[in-house]
């Protein structure tokens, strides 16, 4: 396989993290949003772990020498330990196949008022089809795909921002979330559960890259592009909080009130967004399957299911699901943190330097 520049690394990060509820503006609504100008501090604070994060996560991967879910987060000498981390953590990365399909079902229905039964079908398919092609397909893909979806959501953020649309409601006074009900709370768990999603691919790129120093910029950039992007992406979000609050899709309805044609191109931009992450999870729960035919019958019946589960309705699945899985984050999170000191600890015991990092 052909092993990883920074800048593709970079792409896989942004891949993985900039889906559905990113893009859309759902998650940086219900997350930061609705604490107003607080907002700007838990983003700010998300930002900063994601950095130290994918750091932690390169050095383990590139020392154990290993992608594997297990061993990237358990600090036990278990192979058990390992095993059931592993699987608990593929249990929620198949949990985003129902978010994602659910999405893409909310996106048509809402840009062009066709059914949310094709708009996560479409999107099921797709995932099925890249996650065969294993991780060599899923890392070409991004590299092409990841660099359009950014630039245009950049863009569409910043004509946003400039638009200065005004206040349309209220500026005050919005409902968090009951699993995420001050700043500090919606920020660490925005954090672990977005953390969860990229573990499988901070270690796969961290394993494939040409070298540590590709492997540590690429964990570095990819972080700090999408801590920038959340930055401008709630400031555009707060320029008209009442807009904000009442749409699934927020950003798709300020790019529709920017202009006709970027609402078009913004959609499919968001629709890209939500297969990124949709195939990038889902590729992380397919990796703890055994290779074979009995994989690909998992894979493809995994993913019929996880539409069908997907059809309850994507905002309601940003409220729960998402901080839910923030929460088993939290502890994982602690895990990855132990984990990453024993394993520093046993380098420098065995009096090995990591010249990756220099």
């Amino acid at each position: 396989m052909k092993k990883l520049s920074w800048t593709e690394i970079t792409a896989l990060y942004i891949g993985v993290i900039m889906g559905a509820g990113f893009a859309s503006g759902r998650e940086c609504w219900q997350f930061f949003g609705v604490f107003g100008r607080k907002g700007y501090l838990g983003a700010a604070a998300s930002t900063l772990c994601f950095v130290v994060l994918a750091c932690m996560l390169t050095y383990i991967a590139r020392s154990k020498g290993t992608a594997d879910l297990g061993k990237l987060i358990s600090p036990f000498r278990s192979e058990a330990a390992d095993a059931v981390i592993g699987w608990v953590l593929a249990a929620i990365y198949y949990s985003m196949i129902i978010a994602m399909t659910a999405a893409g079902g909310s996106l048509l229905n809402q840009q062009f008022g066709v059914s949310k039964v094709i708009g996560g079908a479409v999107i099921a398919v797709l995932c099925v089809i890249t996650v065969l092609g294993d991780f060599e397909r899923v890392s070409g893909i991004f590299r092409l795909i990841i660099p359009v979806l950014f630039a245009v959501s950049v863009l569409t953020i910043i004509l946003t921002i400039r638009a200065d649309f005004g206040q349309s409601g209220a500026t005050e006074g919005y409902q968090p979330g009951r699993m995420s009900p001050a700043w500090p709370v919606s920020a660490l768990v925005f954090m672990a559960y977005n953390t969860l999603g990229m573990i499988t691919m901070a270690g796969s790129s961290a394993v494939n890259a040409k070298d540590g120093k590709n492997a540590y910029a690429g964990a570095v950039t990819g972080t700090l592009c999408l801590g920038m992007l959340t930055l401008l992406l709630l400031r555009a979000l707060l320029s008209d909080m009442a807009f904000s609050a009442q749409l699934d899709l927020p950003m798709l309805g300020f790019s529709a009130r920017l202009s006709p044609a970027l609402n078009a191109v913004y959609a499919v931009v968001l629709y890209g967004a939500v297969y990124s992450t949709g195939a990038s999870t889902y590729y992380g729960f397919s990796t703890k399957l055994r290779p074979g035919r009995t994989k690909k019958i998992i894979i493809t019946a995994g993913a019929a299911a996880g539409f069908l589960l997907g059809l309850t309705g994507f905002k309601r699945l940003v409220e729960f699901l998402y901080p839910a899985q923030g929460y088993i984050g939290i502890v994982f999170i602690a895990l990855i943190v132990i984990n990453f000191a024993m394993q520093l600890r046993k380098d420098k015991a065995k009096g090995l330097q990591d010249a990756d990092i220099s």
